[in-house]
């Protein structure tokens, strides 16, 4: 039997927390199926935090907290829980100003660096009007 391999630093966990991003697909009572690539659906990512041992543990939870409850079944149609598009390990103690996301942007210009940059107003968590979110 071929030994284990080592699982990265990177993709330990010295915290015991993990974030993960659930998909979920809205699918009207009309569209009876999706069949890709022709299908369009309203989609969801909801960024949660779990607490596991390790990477496979993290991500079985994961599974299990985003099916639960689904499909959820609405006025015209039902929500459906499509599975994860991200899994991480919380590096630091959670306190005020600790680190659980990051993303590498790779080499940008200044003038993109700004437009990645967002004022207060034009932050989603500011948007109030957004009739989405009513």
């Amino acid at each position: 039997m071929p030994k284990p391999a080592k699982v990265p630093s990177a993709n330990r966990n010295h915290t015991g927390w993990w974030i993960f991003c659930e998909v979920e697909q809205w699918v009207s009572k009309r569209q009876k199926k999706l069949s890709p690539p022709t299908s369009r659906c309203l989609v969801w990512e909801n960024t949660r935090l779990i607490r596991a041992k390790d990477r496979e543990a993290a991500y079985r939870k994961g599974m299990k907290l985003g099916s639960a409850g689904h499909p959820s079944e609405t006025k015209g149609g039902e929500w459906r829980f499509a599975g994860i598009s991200m899994l991480l390990p919380v590096y630091e103690t959670i306190e005020d100003g600790a680190e659980v996301l990051w993303t590498v942007r790779g080499r940008m210009s200044v003038r993109h660096i700004r437009r990645l940059v967002k004022r207060k107003r034009q932050l989603p968590v500011f948007d109030d009007d957004d009739p989405k979110l009513a």
